[in-house]
């Protein structure tokens, strides 16, 4: 697609920092840390990276007050959070937050917000590699602005077909993070058909997936289809609003093919504690969508 034609509308600055990120930068915190676990270098790939930093104070982020409810709930229970059993992975979830801070904040300060390929540049060894791709020229403009420091190398162009034509990395391990906006029905279908392709090309690699849970329950075909696959994957599911027929979202998904060894526990652990912050609604449930071999 050349530059200056219309891309897909969406931008994730009015959202950033809502429950769902905190569910999926949780989730690959929780996964690196696994992963890093050995010395042998990973490269990450993030397929859509959005502008990679939000301005919470920003009009975007403003119009709706997402992270209020995301971020900013989970920092008000920090204390009790980082005395849970996965306190370790919560206390490194808050440092990345710090950073992005002159001092570390309480709910009244928060400014800023990571995105994706900010969490992960923050866990990355001198060893590691990052690419990171953005379609949308406005994201790409401000993302190409951050710095590889924050980024990675950023790749302005369609990252499902990006990633699959970077494969296999030069590294002996590969890391893959997949979250579209999902804005038009083809998007899971594609997403379906790129996984598929990624682990046939790199059998061993961890491949992680987020989708909205909306009323239409498209993300159900999405599952089926990956369901095919003979790879172990782990689904975690965060519900932290009632479901209705209504629009909007009222949770989200993560999958993690070949995931690392006891990860089912590890965010077990983790999001039981967050189910009490958005009661009586909340839930947090992980399964094998595909099981362990």
């Amino acid at each position: 697609m050349e530059r200056g034609r219309f891309v897909l509308s969406y931008q994730h600055g009015y959202h950033a920092g809502n429950p769902a990120d905190v569910h999926k930068h949780l989730t690959l915190l929780a996964v690196i840390r696994r992963l890093q676990e050995k010395p042998s270098a990973i490269h990450f790939f993030d397929t859509h990276a959005g502008r990679g930093w939000y301005d919470l104070r920003g009009p975007q982020a403003q119009k709706n007050g997402e992270f209020r409810e995301g971020v900013g709930r989970v920092l008000a229970a920090r204390d009790a959070l980082t005395n849970s059993s996965q306190g370790d992975l919560w206390s490194q979830f808050f440092s990345v937050l710090a950073n992005a801070h002159a001092t570390p904040p309480v709910v009244s300060d928060l400014q800023f917000y990571p995105g994706s390929p900010a969490w992960v540049a923050s866990q990355r060894r001198e060893n590691d590699r990052h690419t990171v791709f953005e379609l949308h020229p406005t994201e790409h403009d401000e993302l190409t602005q951050i710095g590889k420091r924050r980024t990675g190398f950023v790749v302005y162009g369609d990252g499902l077909h990006g990633l699959i034509k970077n494969l296999p990395p030069k590294t002996p391990r590969l890391l893959v993070l997949i979250d579209p906006a999902y804005e038009v029905k083809d998007e899971y279908a594609d997403v379906s058909a790129t996984v598929g392709r990624a682990l046939k090309q790199c059998r061993h690699g961890v491949v992680l997936v987020w989708y909205p849970l909306l009323p239409a329950a498209r993300h159900e075909a999405m599952l089926s289809d990956l369901q095919q696959l003979a790879t172990p994957c782990i689904r975690s599911e965060f519900h932290y609003k009632k479901q209705s027929d209504q629009r909007g979202m009222y949770g989200s998904g993560m999958l993690i093919f070949n995931p690392p060894w006891q990860l089912d526990t590890v965010l077990h652990e983790a999001f039981a504690p967050v189910q009490s912050l958005y009661e009586p609604a909340a839930t947090h449930h992980v399964d094998w969508l595909n099981a362990e071999v």
